[in-house]
């Protein structure tokens, strides 16, 4: 049986940094998909219109930006990683990771006759399970992150494909 800690642990220094940094960046994309020509001129519905998908994609950006400066914000300052050193070395390694995982996502899996919401739905979990996995392990809940990634993986294999065929009539992959 698995151990639970009920023990909060303050985020990494990096989330009130690029917390705000994402808010930024998501408002910055959101200017520029406003001011995408919406081709009203052509007849183009605004639905169809070619600055829609990044706007709302920026949007999201923003919110999660939010997200994340409040939560560090909010944090209970006594983090479990006692070195700072150690928490930036982490924090490289998981942006390494997260480059790695997105690149062989792309390059290596989409457009080889595979389904692109299973192929989501491996990225997801694999993504979820590597990143979370050395605070899940030290706070006793493995069986949670890994319950936890996998409804997300399926949730994302189900939900992503659906969106971009049926919302945004884009052919997957």
């Amino acid at each position: 049986m698995e151990e639970t800690s009920s023990a909060p642990t303050a985020p990494p220094v990096a989330d009130r940094v690029w917390g705000p940094g994402w808010v930024v960046f998501g408002a910055a994309i959101m200017l520029g998909a406003w001011r995408t020509d919406r081709l009203q001129a052509q007849g183009v519905e605004w639905f169809a219109a070619p600055g829609l998908l990044p706007g709302i994609l920026g949007l999201l950006i923003a919110l999660t930006g939010v997200l994340i400066a409040v939560r560090a914000r909010r944090s209970v300052v006594g983090s479990s990683i006692a070195d700072p050193g150690d928490e930036q070395a982490w924090d490289l390694r998981r942006v390494g990771l997260t480059l790695l995982l997105c690149l062989g996502f792309a390059a290596g899996l989409v457009g080889r006759g595979l389904p692109f919401g299973a192929l989501a739905g491996v990225y997801l979990f694999t993504h979820i399970t590597l990143l979370q996995w050395p605070e899940r392990r030290a706070a006793g809940q493995t069986l949670r992150g890994l319950a936890l990634a996998a409804a997300v993986a399926v949730g994302g294999a189900l939900i992503v494909p659906f969106i971009f065929e049926s919302v945004f009539l884009v052919r997957l992959p």
